[in-house]
């Protein structure tokens, strides 16, 4: 059974590794080696996570001159499944005619499951049995976006660790306890692979293909689609809609304290104590990077979180309150109204997408 092993230097760029003693160095039957990797296509799905999972492989392949990666494309269903974008992707054939019972010659090496949020109930019976079925073999996977709910519900990822996009978190969080949904771009396991989807599925493509073909053939790949920098598994996922994840190591440090105390909120103090700076100082690199400042950005990811429970969760409002670190249910509904212009009740109607979600899967 093959377990992917990445590197964690969410700051290495492109086209200068890490300390050579520190990179997976494939010996040549692995580099030679034809891996074959289903991807399993749902309707609904993103694109984008698709393209992002499909195209560095494609590009590895033209690279090395021949198909070193041997992609297989399966559809749910029997008609090829439409995308967010309008797209029907072709694909091979249908997920019933694939992982036959007994049939270890034509078994992928890799099974990657690419779903969005909205899934039928035909199609959610169709993934169940797939899943099913792909429990029962020895082949690793990885889950990417919402299939990590799926793969979660059928038991397929019963680590105490899974990733998760950040707008499902909290939903996530609420219907499986036992379980810490990490906001990271992809994390391995035992059996496989659970990552947040959409851009991050390159990241995870590119980290696979380092470790069967090596670093140079990654910063081609890096190189190709323009990336600037090489992100990690670990690196933390686009925390609020406003706001995205610089490089600077303290600020990551600062922001995924915060994310870890949402329920019991610290205070700047404890965090610049935490990274040997003073409080003043952490101000200062917060203004540098164009972020507000860290007490605000704590509390606007406080109330990010609240209004994802809200949309997502069947949680009263002052359970909502209490999870994300409010004592009076007065103060989070000010706080609330100040920053998304409409009262925590009156945001609480009816909605596609993620309260779709939770219909379908929960």
């Amino acid at each position: 059974m093959y377990v992917p092993n990445f590197d964690q230097n969410p700051t290495q760029k492109v086209g200068r590794p890490a300390d050579a003693s520190q990179q997976m160095r494939p010996d040549a039957e692995r580099v030679y080696q034809k891996c074959k990797i289903m991807i399993l296509v749902v309707d609904g799905v993103s694109l984008t996570t698709v393209a992002s999972i499909m195209d560095p492989f494609m590009h590895a392949n033209k690279i090395l001159g021949r198909d070193r990666f041997d992609l297989e494309r399966v559809s749910l269903l029997e008609q090829d499944p439409l995308t967010t974008a309008g797209i029907r992707l072709a694909c091979e054939k249908p997920s019933n005619c694939v992982l036959a019972h007994g049939d270890v010659k034509n078994r992928p090496d890799f099974v990657m499951l690419a779903c969005g949020q909205e899934v039928d109930k035909t199609s959610q019976k169709a993934l169940q049995i797939f899943l099913r079925k792909l429990a029962a073999t020895s082949v690793p996977f990885v889950a990417l976006g919402a299939a990590n709910a799926f793969a979660v519900t059928t038991g397929l990822i019963r680590a105490d660790k899974c990733v998760a996009h950040w707008e499902t978190i909290g939903l996530l969080r609420e219907n499986f306890p036992a379980i810490d949904f990490l906001n990271v771009l992809f994390e391995t396991c035992e059996r496989g692979t659970s990552c947040a989807g959409e851009l991050a599925a390159l990241d995870f493509a590119i980290a696979f293909i380092e470790n069967h073909c090596g670093s140079s053939i990654a910063q081609k790949i890096g190189s190709h689609f323009l990336l600037q920098s090489r992100r990690s598994g670990n690196a933390l996922q686009l925390l609020n809609g406003s706001a995205m994840l610089c490089a600077n190591g303290r600020i990551q440090k600062a922001i995924a304290m915060m994310v870890e105390n949402i329920e019991r909120p610290i205070g700047m103090d404890e965090i610049a104590d935490e990274l040997n700076i003073s409080t003043r100082q952490l101000e200062r690199i917060f203004a540098r990077y164009g972020f507000d400042s860290p007490g605000r950005y704590f509390k606007e990811l406080r109330l990010e979180r609240a209004r994802q429970l809200l949309e997502q969760s069947e949680l009263s409002l002052a359970e909502v309150s209490l999870a994300c670190g409010f004592e009076s249910q007065n103060n989070f509904s000010k706080s609330f109204k100040k920053l998304f212009g409409v009262s925590p009740r009156d945001f609480r109607t009816p909605r596609g997408g993620l309260k779709h979600l939770r219909e379908n899967i929960f």
